[in-house]
Parts: C-alpha cells; structure tokens; sequence
C-alpha cells in the first residue's frame, strides 16, 4: 500500500504479467515466449483480460476508489460462499485468487462465452436453449442456497425505493432522473406497489442481485453442452430469489421495447406491432426460462404460481429501474423512457393481468405453456 494513504496501488497494464508470476498463476515461460496477450477491458473497475496460448486465462478486476472495492469483495466473498456447491460449479467462473490487501479479483476468462444481448443481436431470433439455461442456473442457485448461512449482506433491490429515493440515488441523479422520480411518486398506484413488494421482500437465498444478459454468458451455444455462465456478481446478496427470476423476464420486456421505433407520422397503439424485435418472437424463450427455472427448485406447483406472480411483479420494478438507468444519460425523458415506465405501471398494477397477456404465462393450472 502507499504510505499514509491505505489504498492499494493500482495495477497498470504492464504490472500485470509480474503480479499474476509472483502469486505462482502464471509461470515465466508464458511471458518470456511472447504468447502473452493482457487486454485493458477497464469500465467502472480496472480490469484486465489475460490470455496465453494453449493455457488458461484470467480475469482481473481492482475495485476504482472505496466503494468499488467494497464491491469487488462482495464478489470475492460470493465466489468463496458458492465454490464448495458442486451443483453451482458449471453456472459460475472459477475463483483462482484474491489479494485483499491489494483488492485484486482474479477469476477463469470464460473466453468462449458471448453475452446474451450479443447472441440475440447478432443471430436476431431467441432460441429456447440459452433461455432455459439461464432459467437452470437461477433455479439451482436458489435451491442450493435456500435458507443457507452465508456472509452476504441482505439487501433489498435498491430499485424498490424510487418513490422514496435515499440519497446516495439523489446524489449524481440527471435532470431526466428528476423527472422520472417526480413521475414514479405521481403516478396512480404506483408508490405503493413499490412499498408493497418492500414489505413483502422475502431474503431466503443468495441472489445475484444484476440479472441482465451482458452478466449471462452463453457457452457452446446451440451445441450439445449449451449452458449460461452467470458473471459480475457485485450486488449479490442474501435476497429474495423472485428478484432474480424476475429480472431475467425484464430483460425480453426492455429489450422489445427499446427496439421500437418511436415516430411522430404513427399513433402510440401502433408502436408494439412496428417492434423490430416483437415480443410474441420472444414469448417461447421466455416461457422456456421461467419453466426451467421453476423446475429446477423443484417447488410445489402452489408455491411455483405464488412465485411467478411476484417475479411478474419484481419484472415490473426491473423495467422501471431500466428506465431510470437510461434516464440518467439524458436531459429529458425520451419516447423509448416513457415506454418503460408505462409498461412498469401497467405490470405492477395487474401483475396477473400481465403474467397471462403480456408474457404468456398464464396462473391458471395447466395454463402454462
């Protein structure tokens, strides 16, 4: 550490070979025949992508200031907690070390995984298969963790408290964020569905607490060993595992949504059918996450339909944290904002309404696909 100061130093570029050598991760011969490859993937960590030929890669990551350290540790600590469950082993990266003192994670590079907003970017349709993978690893994440000691915090998803934002919200919050907090605290009903869910957060397993598809890494996709890697575990929490799951249906919902083309020469009820990507196309895979999800907890079908009803609703409160992590790069809200918070009220208002109609995954039983 640098004296007087009790910070780590940072690790640049070209301290990272020696660094991963002196911890025994790497040996000279790596560095010496050249086949060394370290790439700076830094965005709110420092964080480096290394690669050797014919061997194992790493990823480092170093906390940028106190709180992200704090974060990294958090996913320190989640890795230690979940690296003994041999049902967990395919679902995660592999933990090689970490260096408290200098708050350095280093993981396993997954390096022939592709995140799954690439996936469904690039191949344009949304297969069944990586969808129910990423329902499987959600599924037995809960299960294994389910009412489990653990040294991870309980946390309540931060998003649930946008009617009554704290001020670590308030305080680098945009002018759109304003106008999004004012419209969130002024629309019928919607103040307290979030303070309902509040009250209701049930913390009885270990969440990832960030289910978004850039943290879903699908491997060997469309082969016969296709499975997600679930990545960037620094929210995770003790917490409530419909958060999770929930999350995961969001992201069909934001993603159609946002490929919506917003024009003046079109009525607003015409906007779903100009979708470039339609959510009827997205319906299957989202059906095929939530069936293996609710498989893979192997819960009773009572408790199964109790629990989709909340992940309809905590899907709401995700749409509704979409909008306000768009809005914080804007002056104003835009068309595709908008969109968001009204689909979030509408969910969180008649969640059942919306489990049937929107996402195709009716309560009734024998009514799922």
């Amino acid at each position: 550490m640098r004296p007087g100061t009790g910070h780590a130093p940072m690790l640049s570029h070209a301290d990272v070979p020696a660094w991963l050598v002196a911890r025994g991760l790497l040996d000279n011969d790596a560095v010496l025949d050249g086949d060394l490859v370290v790439r700076d993937v830094s965005s709110r960590n420092r964080n480096y992508r290394v690669e050797t030929n014919g061997a194992r890669g790493y990823l480092l990551k170093q906390g940028l200031g106190d709180e992200a350290a704090a974060t990294v540790a958090n996913e320190a600590s989640v890795y230690q907690a979940l690296g003994a469950e041999p049902a967990l082993a395919a679902i995660l990266p592999r933990l090689h070390h970490y260096d408290a003192d200098e708050r350095v994670l280093v993981l396993e590079l997954v390096s022939d995984g592709q995140d799954l907003r690439v996936y469904h970017s690039a191949t344009g349709r949304f297969s069944a298969g990586p969808s129910a993978a990423l329902g499987t690893a959600l599924g037995a994440l809960h299960r294994a963790t389910r009412r489990q000691a653990t040294p991870l915090p309980a946390a309540a998803a931060w998003a649930l408290s946008l009617s009554e934002p704290p001020l670590a919200i308030l305080r680098d919050i945009s002018a759109a964020g304003i106008e999004l907090l004012r419209v969130v605290q002024s629309a019928p009903g919607l103040a307290e569905a979030l303070a309902g869910l509040r009250q209701t957060w049930l913390p009885e397993a270990i969440v990832h607490g960030d289910v978004k598809w850039e943290n879903c890494l699908v491997t060997d996709a469309d082969g016969p060993a296709e499975g997600v890697r679930l990545v960037d575990w620094e929210s995770a929490a003790y917490g409530d595992p419909a958060w999770d799951i929930g999350s995961a249906l969001a992201q069909f919902l934001s993603f159609w949504v946002f490929s919506i083309p917003i024009t003046g020469a079109e009525p607003p009820e015409r906007f779903p059918e100009l979708a470039a990507h339609p959510l009827d196309a997205m319906k299957p895979a989202l059906a095929a996450c939530w069936m293996a999800y609710q498989a893979a907890l192997a819960l009773p079908r009572a408790e199964s339909e109790a629990r989709l009803l909340r992940a309809v609703s905590f899907a709401g409160v995700r749409v509704l944290q979409a909008a306000f992590e768009a809005a914080q790069y804007q002056q104003g809200l835009t068309s595709a904002v908008v969109l968001h918070l009204q689909l979030a009220h509408n969910i969180l208002l008649r969640p059942e309404d919306a489990a049937a109609r929107l996402l195709g995954l009716p309560l009734q039983p024998g009514g799922w696909p």
